[in-house]
């Protein structure tokens, strides 16, 4: 439901898109103000140790029942089935009512204020363009990699808890910046918060080079390379107890990940583990521990992509208040915006905040 960070300057470093724009809406409702709403409406929430804050009862349905009680006792009326057609805007100050909501039914409904909060939604970025507003073209992040490599087959299952990665254009070029997290190695490729990381700071490069892209990982980051060097020689020299390659451990690699960075080396397994060749290590060392290049692909077929970027164009909202700079009285609040954020709370604090700060404006402009 959120993230255990309380610092707004550190809150929005986890969003690619609306960062800037974001440290307004969080100075004003963040992660604590968050726990304390949800706390006041009998909804507790628990923090895993990774940071992500989840219902005590890992209920979502007592999430929704917390903000339907909340609603009702606020008097909103929910028109449930009454699906929007379009929303027309009068400009003409004179009148009582701005907003005229045309419904699929025929009925229309008339307001002097309107909200757009539809999420991930064609027609909501319809309405917004017929309103004035720019949209820029969603496209998908937080997805899985396709990655297919020699060296990946074999390991499905398989996790590295610290792996620091980057992504190259096909052309060479950085197409973001450096990352770091768990990764996991799946049957079509690669998952896990460090993949989920990369494709959101760079969805939309990916998606312009049709998701083809060069994955340069370290899988020691906390390490030198002058520091990998000697513990592949203390590996491979010092133990005398080990006989062959493919006896030898190296911590933190689970066994069947470590053997598959010795063959794509060229080190032949049987062999006498004090017997391979510096050369042989070098490449472990550079080209398969601190450096290996991994050919992205596309994204995952499974359509795992959970969160887009995209939206309603964030030059053209006031964040003071979510109002609209192009049509008075028109708020939006949510996914609608060419917001997003990583995995781990940090979209629902978006748009927890976003609500909150639309909510807020759109009464105190009411009680002029």
């Amino acid at each position: 439901m959120t993230h255990a960070c309380y610092e707004p300057s550190r809150l929005v470093e986890y969003y690619p898109r609306g960062n800037r724009e974001l440290r307004s809406l969080f100075a004003k409702f963040q992660p604590q103000d968050t726990i304390a709403w949800f706390k006041a409406r009998g909804l507790w929430l628990k923090t895993e140790a990774d940071g992500r804050l989840f219902p005590i009862s890992d209920s979502s349905s007592d999430v929704i029942a917390a903000l339907m009680l909340s609603a009702r006792k606020g008097g909103v009326h929910l028109h449930s089935n009454a699906r929007v057609q379009s929303i027309e805007h009068n400009s003409n100050d004179e009148e009582e009512y701005h907003f005229t909501v045309n419904l699929a039914s025929g009925e229309t409904e008339r307001f002097n204020a309107c909200v757009l909060a539809t999420g991930y939604s064609p027609p909501g970025w319809t309405m917004a363009k017929n309103l004035g507003h720019t949209v820029l073209p969603p496209v998908p992040s937080l997805f899985p990699f396709t990655v297919k490599a020699p060296l990946l087959e074999e390991l499905q299952g398989i996790s590295v808890e610290k792996v620091s990665g980057r992504l190259l254009s096909p052309t060479g070029q950085k197409i973001s910046s450096l990352e770091e997290g768990a990764m996991l190695i799946t049957h079509t490729g690669l998952s896990g918060p460090l993949i989920y990381r990369l494709s959101a700071r760079a969805a939309r490069e990916l998606a312009e080079h049709r998701y083809k892209a060069e994955l340069i990982l370290d899988l020691l980051p906390e390490l030198s390379i002058e520091e990998v060097h000697r513990r592949l020689e203390q590996c491979f020299k010092e133990d005398s107890n080990l006989k062959k390659v493919i006896n030898t451990r190296f911590e933190p690699f689970s066994h069947r990940l470590w053997l598959a960075l010795c063959e794509a080396a060229e080190i032949d397994l049987e062999q006498r583990a004090d017997s391979v060749p510096l050369k042989n290590l070098r490449r472990l060392a550079e080209q398969g521990i601190k450096r290996l290049s991994l050919s992205v692909m596309g994204k995952s077929p499974s359509k795992e992509e959970f969160v887009s970027c995209g939206g309603v164009s964030r030059k053209e909202v006031d964040f003071k208040t979510m109002e609209s700079k192009r049509v008075p009285n028109l708020y939006f609040a949510g996914e609608i915006l060419d917001i997003d954020g990583l995995t781990g709370g940090f979209n629902f604090q978006a748009c927890w905040s976003g609500g909150w700060v639309v909510s807020e404006a759109v009464i105190a402009k009411l009680q002029q």
